[in-house]
């Protein structure tokens, strides 16, 4: 029987988030509410991607605002048959200012 599996997101500055700190603000997203999303998911946290394109064997969708871009990278889930994030990056090196990036990515969303 295969042991669990763990995906590891891509390395390299600004390549993915950090680890939830403590004291973060609760009401930005996490990276547990980003990875193992569906498509129909991720449209409900942050509204309809600005670009889609192909990157095989993943699908990244691209959010953007004038502030910051997020591309989240979903694969085919063989065991659901559904396309789910696997990992997403952000674009900067700063961890505060990814935080900023996706909680203005939600407000823009909610409005």
């Amino acid at each position: 029987m295969p042991g669990p599996t763990s995906t590891l997101p891509p390395s390299g500055p600004g390549a993915a988030l950090p680890p939830d700190t403590p004291g973060a603000n609760s009401s930005l997203p996490k990276a547990s509410e980003l990875i193992g999303l569906d498509q129909p998911e991720a449209t409900r946290l942050l509204g309809a991607a600005a670009e889609q394109f192909e990157h095989p064997p993943a699908m990244v969708w691209r959010y953007k605002n004038t502030a910051c871009e997020l591309d989240l990278y979903f694969y085919l889930d063989l065991h659901s048959n559904r396309m789910r994030t696997l990992h997403y990056a952000v674009k900067g090196n700063d961890p505060a200012k990814r935080q900023d990036c996706l909680g203005s990515l939600r407000v823009a969303q909610s409005k």
